[in-house]
């Protein structure tokens, strides 16, 4: 199977009506609706979730299927002492200015 570019692909259940997009809490197994509640949610609990997904669907690919004008990287180490697992995420996009604006570099 060749890249797809498509957010179903990468987030199941995505939609959008010309206005706004919408992801089913569910997309995201990290996420819970206390975590994405808009007033007492945490940001950084839905970023894990989102880099989590995108990094989990990105490493399933096989090698010859991955993008080639972007990629993700992930690590992690835990304190031994603390427990605490740091999570490090690396997002390589490659852009290019098309028309006054700018654009991820077609995998086309």
């Amino acid at each position: 199977m060749a890249y797809s570019k498509v957010p179903t692909d990468w987030m199941p259940s995505w939609s959008e009506d010309e206005t706004d997009i919408t992801v089913p809490i569910a997309s995201f197994p990290e996420m819970t609706a206390g975590k994405a509640d808009g007033t007492t949610g945490d940001i950084a609990e839905i970023l894990f979730a989102i880099l989590e997904q995108l990094c989990d669907v990105f490493y399933a690919q096989a090698t010859a299927d991955k993008p080639a004008q972007w990629y993700m990287a992930r690590s992690s180490s835990t304190d031994p002492v603390t427990g605490v697992t740091t999570n490090q995420y690396s997002i390589r996009l490659n852009t290019a200015v098309a028309a006054g604006s700018r654009l991820v570099v077609d995998e086309a």
